[in-house]
């Protein structure tokens, strides 16, 4: 996956990403779309805009906040030439993740690590929770560290995937950060970003390219879903795309005080009706 080996010093002093990338051969972009808008999406990331976005060969990174913008999908049916469009809009301060992905040589189902110590308290760091009916629970010390989501009827995948050599070098290595598998991306995220400008983060980055990236790319070269026959080779059963995802707390809470309220009302409605008749 390439090794950091130009520019840390210069970045160290002059804090200039562009010229940062140019040294490497990567490109780098001020602004960009989120992934999620593209051909890899991941749940984490699935608005606002990208900052800062450097790429590399099999790899980008950057940091998402929120924002609008809109991405198209171009698509033949047919004789026919169909464009979807898609906006979205979230306010600025309700995204800010830092992320890493690298390309994996195949599309595998959604698997996501909540990593247990960046969680608040009780309250994960993740936007968008599974539902807890998904949580795996793999061998050794793995699960004081991670909690493992995967779609139900793919557990036998997961262990396919999560080898105890990846899931050492997942301890060692991201630790601190969530980790999603989606289509064809690993992807590890920080809520409140990374600081790209410091060479530690790179040094970083380096590390998971070429330990935790190299190792989960071996794993999966040959990874194959038996469940998606039909389909063409590479790709995942409808089941096991996604993930299903758990209800917030606040719908249950707003559900709840509207059925209490209907109640209260239809109960003060009888009340009404009743005195009426008994005079």
């Amino acid at each position: 996956m390439g090794h950091v080996t130009t520019g840390l010093d210069a970045l160290a002093a002059s804090k200039d990403l562009a010229a940062f990338a140019q040294a490497n051969g990567w490109t780098y972009s001020p602004t960009a779309a989120p992934p999620a808008l593209g051909p890899s999406l991941w749940e984490q990331a699935s608005n606002g805009i990208v900052h800062d976005k450097i790429a590399g060969p099999g790899w980008e990174a950057g940091r998402i906040t929120g924002g609008s913008n809109t991405a198209a999908k171009v698509e033949q049916r047919g004789g026919w030439t169909v464009t979807t469009s898609v906006t979205v809009s979230t306010p600025q301060q309700s995204v800010d993740l830092g992320y890493l992905s690298i390309t994996l040589p195949t599309r595998l189902p959604q698997m996501i690590l909540d990593a247990k110590s960046n969680d608040r308290g009780p309250f994960s760091s993740l936007m968008k929770k599974p539902k807890a009916s998904q949580t795996l629970s793999l061998e050794g010390d793995f699960t004081s560290h991670f909690r493992l989501y995967v779609p139900a009827g793919y557990e036998r995948d997961a262990l396919y995937v999560f080898t105890p050599d990846l899931m050492g070098l997942l301890i060692d290595e991201t630790g601190d950060l969530d980790v999603e598998i989606r289509d064809d991306q690993l992807i590890v995220y920080r809520p409140g970003g990374f600081d790209l400008t410091d060479p530690a983060v790179w040094a970083r980055f380096d590390r998971i390219r070429e330990t935790v990236g190299a190792k989960a790319w071996n794993q999966t070269d040959r990874y194959k879903d038996d469940r998606a026959a039909t389909l063409d080779f590479g790709q995942v059963a409808p089941e096991g795309r996604r993930l299903r995802k758990r209800v917030p707390k606040i719908v249950w809470l707003v559900l709840g005080f509207i059925g209490l309220s209907f109640l209260i009302i239809v109960g003060a409605f009888v009340i009404a009706i009743g005195q009426v008749f008994l005079h």
